[in-house]
C-alpha cells in the first residue's frame, strides 16, 4: 500500500496526473472495501426469539392525551 502512495506522490510531482488519478482510485477502493469488511465483522443482527411475543395492539389511552387536573384560563 505504501508503494502505491509513494508512486502517486511521484506521479503528482512529475505532472503525470492521469496515472496519479488511477493510483488514488486504487487507494480509495481498497479503503472502501476494508471499511465494508470491518463493518461486516463488527455488525451482529439478532432476531428476537419466539418465546417473547411482541404485542402490536394500541389502546386509546396510548393515543389520546389525558386531561390535566388544572383548569385552563382563557386568554384576555
Amino acid at each position: 500500500m505504501t508503494d502505491i502512495k509513494s508512486n502517486v506522490l511521484k506521479d503528482i510531482v512529475s505532472k503525470r496526473l492521469n496515472k496519479a488519478r488511477d493510483g488514488i482510485n486504487t487507494i480509495l477502493k481498497d479503503k472502501s472495501y476494508k471499511a465494508i469488511e470491518d463493518f461486516k465483522k463488527s455488525f451482529k443482527f439478532v432476531l428476537p426469539s419466539d418465546d417473547a411475543q411482541i404485542s402490536a395492539e394500541v389502546s386509546v389511552a396510548d393515543v389520546e392525551p389525558t386531561a390535566s387536573a388544572e383548569p385552563v384560563e382563557a386568554e384576555k
